[in-house]
């Protein structure tokens, strides 16, 4: 974790959506669903989502971590390949 993170997130606190959100200069929405889909980790309390320092700490590492290259799509079994020759 670099020190700038350490430096911004207070020990033992719980941020709101709205707070990360501007932490990380992207939407309330954006946050929302990349919480949901990506895995990030959060808590709910009732039906709002809470970041408390330290997952925000794994979610910095999430976004700073290298991304893999895209797989090569695989084809269907059975699926025929496709002539070059036109017809």
């Amino acid at each position: 974790m670099n020190t700038e993170t350490d430096d911004i997130l207070q020990p033992d606190q719980v941020y709101t959506v709205t707070e990360v959100a501007e932490w990380l200069q992207i939407s309330n929405n954006q946050v929302t669903l990349l919480a949901k889909r990506n895995g990030w980790p959060h808590m709910k309390v009732g039906n709002r989502l809470r970041f408390t320092s330290t997952q925000l700490r794994e979610v910095a590492e999430l976004l700073n971590a290298p991304t893999p290259m895209p797989a090569e799509p695989r084809r269907k079994i059975g699926q025929a390949r496709q002539s070059r020759i036109p017809r």
